[in-house]
């Protein structure tokens, strides 16, 4: 498997991922850990080749959920995360 690293990633890339773990408002921990499209996202389907999240359908044709995987999670929120708590977001 291969490594998965924030410089990987463009910054608007990375603003997106804090967005969708529920960052982006000076949260102190990640409260979700994806994001819902109504149709795919060329940003997210880059993210998600990448390994930096997984895609799912969403609820109806062609919407989207864009889960962010484990790893990412602990790169962008940046302190020790446990397996368990990313589970139950």
């Amino acid at each position: 498997m291969m490594e998965i690293k924030i410089s990987d990633i463009s910054a608007i890339q990375y603003s997106e991922i804090r967005k969708a773990l529920g960052l982006n408002n000076n949260q102190k921990r990640p409260s979700k850990k994806f994001h819902y499209a109504f149709e795919p996202s060329g940003l997210w389907e880059d993210l998600a080749e990448k390994g930096f999240a997984i895609k799912l359908p969403g609820q109806r044709a062609g919407e989207v959920y864009y889960v962010v995987t484990f790893e990412p999670v602990r790169l962008v929120y940046r302190n020790n995360i446990s397996l368990d708590y990313y589970l139950k977001l």
